[in-house]
């Protein structure tokens, strides 16, 4: 039996396993096994979309978990030195912005886990902005995959999403530094 056949033959429980191991450890997205699910039971693409969501979440726990107890060595055995810090950063400056962000584009889920776990984000805020942005992603992949007929590039969504934040964010610390000038020059 290959792996493709063994999600089709487990389908929820397979679906739910693979998204609660995608949470912690480094495997391929969920997509991967949303697609052959959805098209092999169309009429199941909620149900797919929340167990994913669901697997997520207690995937995430477990990640932050093990984060919280060993800290970045965890990290640094499966990503840069470099990367961790600058996601260290994000997180401890953003929050659950970046965990949002995170959790619609193609940022691994194993490394929001272990950056929230590290960083000391309360665990419950966590999981479920992590859990919501990644039920919009799996939502986005069967509802395109149900009603449509296709895969939905998710990917280039999320990215563009991700873009439109950013350039969000530099508007808004712009806008902020103008007004800080303002008061400097007005009290001179």
């Amino acid at each position: 039996m290959n792996v493709q056949d063994f999600f089709i033959v487990w389908q929820d429980i397979g679906l739910i396993l693979y998204s609660v191991l995608k949470a912690f450890l480094p495997l391929p997205s969920l997509e991967v096994i949303l697609v052959p699910l959805v098209l092999h039971s169309p009429q199941k693409w909620l149900l797919y979309s929340l167990e994913g969501a669901v697997g997520t979440c207690i995937g995430g726990a477990i990640g932050y978990g093990i984060a919280r107890i060993l800290g970045k060595k965890v990290l640094y055995n499966i990503a840069a030195k470099e990367d961790v810090e600058h996601g260290e950063e994000l997180m401890d400056r953003y929050g659950l912005l970046a965990v949002f962000i995170g959790g619609i584009t193609p940022i691994p889920d194993f490394l929001l886990a272990y950056l929230a776990g590290f960083t000391s984000m309360r665990l419950l805020p966590f999981l479920l902005c992590d859990g919501f942005a990644r039920l919009l992603r799996s939502l986005l992949v069967t509802l395109s995959l149900r009603y449509l007929g296709t895969v939905m590039n998710v990917d280039a969504f999320g990215t563009w999403f991700s873009l439109a934040i950013m350039l969000w964010l530099v508007w808004k610390w712009w806008k902020s530094r103008k007004k800080i000038q303002a008061q400097t020059t007005s009290r001179k």
